[in-house]
This record gives C-alpha cells, structure tokens and sequence, in this order.
C-alpha cells in the first residue's frame, strides 16, 4: 500500500516539473514550418516571376528579330523589344510589385554569348530584377535575384502569298478553271466575311492557308483554311525603293515601242511590246515612269537579273505621266527572273516593284503563257493583281499584292538558293 502511493506522488512530482525537450522540439518543429512556408510560398513566387519575366523576354527577342527583318537599326530593334517586354509587365528601368529593385531589360544583336553569338539576325533579350521574400527572411534571404534571357531569329518564311486589303470581299479571289498549287503558304489579311473567294472549279493547294476573316469556297476546293489568324503587314515593307530623283523625265513622257536587246535605264512613258517582236532585257534596274510595262500577244520576251519598278503621276487616266502596272497577253512568251545580287544594279529578289504611294492607277494583269515563268518578287503592295504565271526551275515566286485574283493554272516555288539570305519575307522564331 505504501509502496503505491509514493509511486503516485514520484509520478505527480515529475509531471509537473518543466522539460526542455518539449521546448526544443518545438523550436525544431516551428523552423521546420517556416521552412516549408518558405518553400511554398516564396519559391513559388520566384518560379512565377520567372515564368512571367520568361514571356516577357521571349516576347522581346521575337520583337526585335522582326525588326531586324525589316532592315531596323540598331536603336529600332532595341526599342521594339524592350516595348514587347514592357506590354508583358517588365518595362526597362521600372519597379514592379514584389521587386527589390528596378527591372532591367538588356537588349543584344547579335547575342553575347552562346552559338549565335555571331548571328546578326538573331537577337537576345535579358531580363531581370530581385525579387523581396516573404518566409525565407526568417532563413537569412531577404531578397533573391532572377533573371532569365531568350534568342530569336530570322528564318525564311514558309509562306510567300500575300494580299494586303484589310477589309475586301474576294481580297484573294480563285475562280473559273483556275487553280494555285503552291510550295509555300497563303495569307489573306482580310477580315471581311467572305476574303477567300474559291469558286467554279478553281482549287488552291498549299501547305497553309491562313484568312483574318471568313471563306466563300463554293464549287471550288482548298487547302483547309486557318481562319480568324491575326492581321498582318506588309511583308517587304523593308525593302528601301531605288532613288529615281525629284524629276527623273524631264523631257517629259512617251510610250517606247521596243524591240532587241534594251538596256536598263528610265523610261518615260512606259514599254509597249509588240506582237510578234523578240526583245531581252539585260540585267539591271529598270524605271518606268508612267505608261506602265506592256507585253502584247505573239511577243517573245526575256530577261535574267531584272528589276522593273513602276511610278507615275498617282492618276488613274491614260495619260503616258500616270502610273501603270504591268499587262501581260496569255498568249505572250515571258521569260524574266530577278537578280540575285546587286551587282548588275537591279534589287535583290525583286521582279516587279510598285512605287508605294501609288493608290490611284490601274491594277496589273499577268497571264503567262505554259512557255512563261516569273521568277523574283511580283510586288503591288497598294493596287491589285490578276496572276496567272509559272516559277522558273530552281527559282521562286513571291506575290504581294493588295488584291489577288487567280485566272488560270499557276504554280509558285520556293527555291531561294540563289539569294545569299534566302527569301525575302521572313519570321522570327525563337531558338533559346
């Protein structure tokens, strides 16, 4: 009996005195806490910031590779990228919720580092700040730096079909018989409900059709079309225009009727070819101011290395002074490609290049014969395009036009391996 109770009273005398291992595990336990906190909530942040700040630079170094596409300088593709950035949250020199310090946007081309260090077109886009922490302060981090970097080049573009009119019916129009087997992709920046027109028979084949608005393919066939794309631009927007002078035809305009050999230089008035004539037109930038190029039928013309670019008073009247484009009989044999470097004067890849400010003159008309082939850019970014036309073996066609309306069988290539950069129109794609 005696025995019990002083085991019961050892027991009441120790439960009540205080222990030092509770304390300590206690302690342990509460770091081990904070410690989890500081996993679960700062780490998380950090890896949201970043992914944020990943956005934002891939966003900018794509930005700037498409400056460097259009020809920008340096400033212009700095500047392009830091604002890409800044609409994904981090603005070069700015504070940002959560930071320790201002954003920096660090902008490259070529990049720094890394296997495009050499590249001129690839641009390198490093973003970064540090970042306050919330939990991890307990630990000793009171702030964190992240940073992160993205690269983006200029690659050649896999479409080389464009019409340009923001809001026509039928801004890309394929109708009758005709038909458009394509090696590279189509873009129709309409939004209008019905910019793809296919109809009567005619069939579009390409790898890619892609439409701002809607398609009206109604006893024709295509490629099935991507539609709702975003609206884009001009795609050689970049390519500087010759310098033709403030008055390049002083002695004022009459139409040259030509036959033989021609050789580049400013005609004022326009080039009429006519039926049954054989003319070659030898390498080189050819003016046509006003009158516009025209190839009757029965007409044998060539050319290798040729660049015409048309200008004109922006009139449409048949005045020789008012701009004209190009008007080609289907049953003409025309054989013209573009050059493939400068050296002889003409534009690189440029076949047919409309003056720009042109919104007034009458659209252009190319029917190729099955003996024809246009190999180069055919470019009348502001007036229209009816196209029935063949690449050359180992060439390329490109065709940017405002409108572009299909008449017959055509075929577009894509060989650019005579042009030292590949084709002219060109994307920007991330690669790091």
């Amino acid at each position: 009996m005696n025995r019990r109770i002083s085991v019961a009273v050892l027991l009441r005398r120790f439960a009540r005195r205080p222990s030092g291992q509770t304390f300590v595990l206690v302690s342990i336990a509460l770091v081990v806490l904070l410690g989890m906190a500081a996993l679960a909530v700062d780490i998380g942040d950090l890896w949201t910031t970043r992914r944020l700040m990943q956005s934002a630079a891939d966003a900018g170094a794509v930005a700037g590779a498409d400056e460097v596409a259009l020809g920008a300088s340096s400033s212009g593709i700095t500047a392009a990228a830091k604002d890409a950035a800044a609409h994904n949250g981090f603005t070069d020199g700015s504070s940002r919720a959560g930071g320790a310090g201002n954003v920096t946007v660090a902008v490259y081309n070529p990049p720094i580092s890394g296997p495009f260090a050499a590249n001129s077109n690839a641009v390198e886009v490093d973003v970064s700040q540090t970042q306050n922490t919330y939990f991890m302060k307990v630990l000793g981090w009171q702030s964190v730096p992240v940073s992160t970097a993205a690269i983006a080049v200029t690659i050649g573009s896999g479409s080389c079909i464009y019409s340009l009119d923001p809001s026509d019916s039928g801004a890309t129009t394929v109708d009758g018989t005709a038909s458009l087997n394509s090696a590279c992709g189509l873009y129709d920046n309409s939004d209008n409900s019905s910019a793809l027109t296919v109809s009567g028979g005619g069939t579009i084949t390409a790898p890619l059709v892609g439409v701002v608005g809607g398609t009206n393919i109604n006893g024709g066939g295509s490629t099935p079309p991507t539609t709702g794309i975003a609206q884009f631009g001009d795609p050689l927007a970049y390519i500087s225009a010759p310098n033709i002078g403030s008055d390049p035809c002083p002695s004022g305009y009459k139409t040259q009727r030509l036959s033989g050999p021609v050789n580049p230089g400013t005609f004022c008035g326009g080039i009429n070819v006519n039926s049954g004539a054989t003319l070659t037109f030898n390498p080189g930038l050819y003016i046509i101011d006003g009158g516009g190029l025209t190839i009757n039928g029965g007409a044998t013309v060539s050319g290798n290395g040729v660049t015409f670019y048309f200008t004109g008073a922006n009139k449409a009247d048949s005045n020789p002074g008012s701009y004209s484009g190009v008007s080609i009989a289907s049953n003409a044999t025309v054989n013209l490609s573009s050059p493939c470097d400068s050296s002889a004067g003409g534009i690189p890849g440029m076949l047919f290049f409309q003056d720009r400010s042109e919104t007034n003159g009458s659209g252009s008309v190319i029917n190729g014969s099955s003996t024809s082939s246009f190999s180069g850019a055919i470019y009348f970014s502001t007036t229209s395009l009816s196209y029935s036309g063949s690449t050359g073996t180992n060439m390329f066609t490109l065709l940017v036009a405002d409108t572009l309306t299909f008449t017959g069988n055509s075929t577009v290539g894509n060989n650019y391996s005579c042009l030292a950069s590949g084709s002219l129109i060109k994307d920007a794609a991330l690669v790091q």
